[in-house]
């Protein structure tokens, strides 16, 4: 420890002259920039404890932690809010996260008097509960939650980077086969750098991953539950089992249908691609399915494997109020957030009525033709590929209706770019048969596919697509191993 101290002496005390210098302006900061170093050196220490830490990755996360506390610096400190005007479910999680704050500090461990608990229908009651904890160890103010936030980044980089890795593992031995020139294994190792670089940059995971919102968190759980499906798919082993099956639980409580993409396509490809013959793959199968199975049963009351909310979502009359009803209700005045340092900011002041007009910055929202797959079958196929098409590829620029939409294209116009390696790199992994391959285009297409379904506004559409298109960039660094 001492060494430890000795070695990171300079960097300590300019850390903390910083500090000081930081709380002198803004306390609450100060506290939030402290959770934030707490949380980064842990991870750390776990990456070097589990022998996965290295110079490549470290740079990594450094650049994914400066460019993060960026954003939400920005973000925080200047109001930027292009799309919604200033409005929005982050402002709900802080307040609801605030009620409970002071129910826990009072020594209150019920939800009484917290909104929408008492209904159980709020969305984000699980995470509001999270960061509700975070502000009773620190304080209740958005800008700690931000700081878990940037947080939550740095662990999404890690675990794209580690997924590349396995995609070289799963190569290297044919690499070493076929006697690689050298220097090809330098370009194989860069790789998990360059696309969690580009993950970094990605600007919907930048943009809403630097808000009080769950989308950060659902993404670090699908990203996570993908790395260790791919590692069960390769070798199967109960602690990564165990480890998945946890992550599962918790997309299921956070975002339940890219929970069920995960879940379905984690099933199908181990079935198909597991390297357990088939006599041990029947035997597992007997014993995963079911444990997996009944976890939406157990946790949400939905059925074995979701029958029921499969049989309750895709019935006609609830399509239609999703696609006609549901993402476009009418505008309604927002309350203003009390400021947490007033009196007004008590628990008393976020009655349930506080919340019950939420405007909804839904002018993103393309209109949807009602069309029957029994009666136009055609019809009905040509529609829903122009609707994926816009969740693929869009929001196109005669789509926008505010000037701030046009934001987008910073997004969009890389996108189409990376999309075209995208493209070659499942060309080249059907031409060599890579088993990488098809879990990560399978739960693309899952995500991607709910989504064109169900949603037809691009305010929401770019949050919850964000694990699909990370997840696809992954087959970009298949493209170019010229020597599988």
């Amino acid at each position: 420890m001492k060494e430890l101290f000795n070695k990171y002496y300079n960097f300590i005390v300019i850390f903390l002259v910083i500090l000081i210098l930081i709380a002198f302006f803004d306390k609450v900061l100060a506290v939030g920039i402290i959770l934030l170093t707490f949380l980064t050196l842990f991870t750390f220490f776990v990456l070097s404890k589990l022998g996965l830490r290295s110079k490549t990755l470290t740079q990594l996360l450094i650049i994914a932690l400066i460019i993060h506390l960026g954003a939400v610096l920005f973000i925080y400190y200047f109001n930027f809010q292009p799309f919604s005007g200033g409005t929005g479910g982050y402002k709900n999680c802080h307040l609801i996260a605030v009620a409970i704050s002071e129910n826990l500090r009072q020594g209150n461990f019920s939800f009484q008097g917290v909104p929408f608990y008492e209904r159980g229908s709020y969305p984000y009651r699980f995470y509001s509960l999270i960061i509700g904890v975070l502000y009773t160890i620190s304080a209740p103010e958005m800008i700690i939650g931000q700081m878990f936030q940037v947080w939550l980044a740095v662990l999404g980089v890690i675990f794209v980077y580690l997924t590349i890795k396995e995609s070289e593992k799963e190569s290297e031995t044919r690499v070493s086969a076929n006697s690689p020139r050298p220097g090809s294994r330098i370009t194989l190792s860069r790789w998990g750098f360059i696309i969690g670089l580009i993950v970094v940059f990605y600007p919907s995971y930048l943009f809403y991953g630097s808000l009080l919102l769950k989308d950060g968190l659902v993404t670090v759980l699908a990203l996570a539950g993908l790395f260790f499906s791919l590692k069960i798919i390769k070798k199967f082993s109960w602690k990564n089992f165990i480890i998945f099956y946890l992550i599962l639980a918790g997309l299921f409580n956070f975002r339940f249908y890219i929970g069920y993409a995960l879940l379905f396509n984690f099933i199908f490809c181990w079935l198909i691609l597991s390297n357990l013959n088939l006599k041990r793959r029947l035997v597992y199968a007997i014993i995963i399915i079911p444990l997996l199975g009944f976890l939406p049963e157990i946790l949400l009351d939905q059925g074995f494997l979701g029958i029921d909310v499969f049989k309750s979502s895709f019935s006609e009359e609830n399509v239609n109020f999703y696609q006609q009803e549901a993402y476009a209700p009418p505008e309604q005045i927002y309350p203003e957030i009390p400021d947490s340092t007033s009196s007004s900011a008590s628990s008393t002041s976020l009655a349930p009525s506080t919340f019950l007009n939420i405007p909804e910055g839904y002018t993103s929202t393309w209109g949807r033709e009602s069309v029957s797959l029994k009666e136009n079958p055609y019809k009905f196929i040509i529609n829903y590929s122009k609707y994926f098409s816009y969740i693929l590829l869009g929001p196109f620029p005669w789509q926008f209706k505010k000037p701030s939409h046009f934001f987008v294209l910073l997004e969009t116009i890389p996108w189409y770019l990376l999309f075209l390696f995208i493209i070659y790199g499942i060309y080249q992994a059907i031409k060599k048969r890579s088993k990488f391959a098809l879990p990560i285009i399978l739960f693309g297409l899952l995500v991607l596919g709910v989504i064109t379904i169900f949603i037809n506004n691009f305010g929401i559409i770019t949050r919850i697509r964000v694990p699909a298109f990370i997840s696809l960039l992954y087959l970009i660094p298949l493209g170019f191993k010229k020597n599988d």
